[in-house]
């Protein structure tokens, strides 16, 4: 009589994403850009000190950023609380932050911070963590492996007593969804097990969600009532009108530019200050292109005003969405060349003018 051996399983090695990943990537993206902002303007607005006397030694706010990437990751492998990749996700951005501030250093012979290529760099680095998190936002995995992960995930938040009646039903759905999915014994035996727990009585929940959730609920609830359309149009018809008129003396000082050029004058030499240094700019070919495509999305902004003023709302918010990406994808790397710190002004009132779009098209036409 032969015996039986056990059938081989083979191993499962492809990853998993994690339940909220599209939010602590956000989280990092912001904890990075606001760093970089906070280093930049104290550091201009305080005159460069240096720690270390200035002497032999000066410790660079790197060694900081590097200090605080080692303590994520450190908290990553010594602790299994959900809690950890908030903190994780808060402490790494700003490690990457100060780190990648530096950029200048590493790229100079001179180890010069103030380089005028830095900026972009850095502003192009930010550009790829925000593909990244849009890409990631965009996949949601929907098999049953991956909704075990997320289910034996959210049991930590159980012992942890912060599981609320919300996640509770969240959880309830993603594990009833694996038993009517799943085709593995296993995978049915174990949901089957985690859905027993989870709809037990004895199992303890969070009375209401925390501090940091009320907030956030608080401002969805906000965001999807004030202002009234009619405010908020008007808002959005100043902000591209802004950027239209912006571009019209754009167009006044390209023309008094290419004017003195033909008049055998010359091109007159652009200089970028950037902290205690100064540099000269000979590339008119490079002014001229980032003058040129400043031109080009300001005038879009500009038509977006008008057909906003005109009522085509629709057609109005696409092109000023177009243009607004265009600006923060591609214009806003020559802009950081040329204007250093000064274009994270620019660049924010951008970025709160495609919040204002989307939200605007979110509330009153994809929400009705």
């Amino acid at each position: 009589m032969t015996q039986a051996h056990p059938q081989h399983i083979k191993r499962i090695w492809s990853p998993v994403r994690q339940q909220a990943a599209d939010s602590y990537l956000i989280l990092m993206i912001a904890a990075f850009a606001v760093t970089v902002i906070i280093v930049r303007v104290f550091l201009q607005l305080s005159g460069y000190p240096q720690i270390g006397g200035g002497g032999t030694f000066h410790i660079a706010h790197m060694l900081w950023g590097g200090l605080l990437l080692f303590v994520a990751l450190v908290a990553l492998l010594l602790w299994a609380n959900h809690w950890v990749l908030w903190f994780a996700a808060v402490a790494g951005g700003i490690g990457v932050g100060l780190f990648i501030d530096e950029v200048g250093k590493f790229i100079t012979s001179s180890n010069d911070y103030f380089f005028p290529l830095a900026f972009p760099i850095i502003y192009a680095f930010l550009l790829a963590c925000v593909w990244l998190f849009l890409r990631v936002r965009r996949a949601q995995p929907r098999d049953t492996r991956t909704l075990l992960y997320h289910a034996l995930e959210d049991m930590k938040q159980i012992l942890d007593n912060d599981l609320d009646p919300f996640e509770r039903r969240e959880l309830v759905s993603e594990l009833s969804q694996v038993l009517d999915s799943a085709q593995a014994a296993n995978e049915k035996n174990l949901a089957r097990a985690l859905l027993d727990f989870v709809q037990a009585e004895e199992t303890r929940l969070a009375r209401e969600p925390n501090r940091v959730e009320r907030v956030w609920l608080w401002i969805k609830f906000v965001a999807a009532r004030w202002p009234t359309r009619r405010v908020f149009k008007g808002l959005l018809v100043v902000g591209f009108a802004l950027a239209g008129i912006n571009a019209v003396l754009q167009i006044i000082a390209l023309w008094g530019w290419l004017a003195g050029a033909f008049n055998g004058t010359g091109l007159p030499e652009y200089v970028i200050f950037n902290g205690t240094s100064q540099y000269a700019v000979n590339n008119a070919t490079l002014l001229a292109v980032y003058q040129i495509a400043n031109i080009l999305a300001g005038l879009l902004m500009g038509l977006a005003t008008v057909l906003l003023l005109l009522g085509k709302e629709r057609r109005a918010l696409r092109i000023g969405t177009f243009a607004l990406i265009i600006s923060l994808t591609i214009v806003n790397l020559l802009t950081f060349y040329y204007s250093q710190l000064y274009a994270v002004g620019v660049a924010l009132a951008q970025l709160v003018l495609l919040i204002g779009a989307v939200l605007y098209r979110w509330r009153f036409f994809i929400n009705k």
